[in-house]
């Protein structure tokens, strides 16, 4: 298993008190669930872990959900979490790796670097015996503010996407379903067309995951290669809504991959514009 993105619940308990560590808790719902994870985070947790919310944390702005925050805000956030730019940061979810490494894209996007993924996340952790704790966590913020140094390259707007129909510079992949991509099932999120980007290629993200972490490299490296991704070129990934296209970010980068970019408004923003254009059904 590859520190530089993951690390083991059993390594976890032994660094749990280590000196700046910060374990937090990004799980989310998937588009299609109602569910309220503060309040189950409220519930049950690992010891000194706080929430940090990726609908809330998020641009505001606009209508689109989970965009990347800005500056001030996710500065102000991590201060307040007791996160500096030199503080190791465990992330987990509940243990699907559905929403873990979209907060591992935002903290490295936006310059924090020593983040890893708690490998099979909170169910994980439990499975293993480990203790767990309710309420909320008290903060004591970091004595050195978090400074922001977001690498824009990490991300691409619809403008961009749409001029690279044209000129091809990148391939295009898609995480949602096969059903989804080929307009055979509706859109969770209601008013978008079915269909997909023209260009695109499709990887459903669950292809990539088995039991709440991602599957061996050579596997991933034969699932992209099945769906005539050339890993050796620059990839822009995509999905519904910028959170499952994480998913596949953070599979492409463990394979090596170097020119990757992740389409933060996805299809929530392109199935919303009947102007764009598209291969729909």
């Amino acid at each position: 298993m590859e520190f530089d993105y993951f690390v083991t619940p059993q390594w976890l308990f032994e660094h749990h008190d280590d000196q700046d560590l910060v374990i937090v808790d990004v799980s989310a719902p998937m588009p299609t669930q109602d569910i309220d994870y503060h309040q189950r985070y409220l519930e049950r947790h690992i010891p000194g872990a706080h929430f940090f919310d990726l609908d809330e944390i998020a641009d505001k702005t606009t209508s689109l959900p989970h965009m990347l925050p800005s500056d001030t805000l996710f500065s102000e956030t991590l201060t307040q979490l007791g996160i500096s730019n030199n503080t190791t940061v465990i992330l987990y979810d509940i243990g699907n790796l559905f929403s873990a490494p979209r907060g591992w894209w935002t903290f490295t996007t936006l310059g924090c670097h020593k983040v890893r993924i708690l490998a099979g996340g909170l169910q994980a952790w439990i499975e293993s015996g480990f203790p767990l704790e309710q309420g909320d966590v008290t903060s004591i913020p970091a004595l050195t503010p978090f400074v922001v140094k977001r690498h824009d390259q990490r991300c691409v707007n619809q403008q961009q996407v749409l001029n690279n129909i044209t000129t091809k510079q990148r391939q295009i992949v898609d995480a949602r379903s096969a059903d989804r991509f080929y307009g055979r099932a509706p859109e969770p999120r209601p008013g978008l067309r079915g269909g997909h980007i023209p260009e695109s290629k499709n990887v459903p993200w669950d292809l990539l995951v088995t039991n709440g972490q991602l599957k061996e490299n050579a596997q991933l490296k034969q699932i992209f290669e099945q769906a005539d991704v050339d890993l050796s070129q620059p990839i822009i990934v995509t999905c519904g809504s910028g959170m499952s296209a994480a998913i596949l970010f953070l599979a492409l980068a463990i394979l090596g991959c170097q020119d990757i970019a992740l389409y933060d408004g996805s299809w929530a923003q392109w199935g919303a514009v009947n102007t764009l254009p598209c291969v729909c059904v």
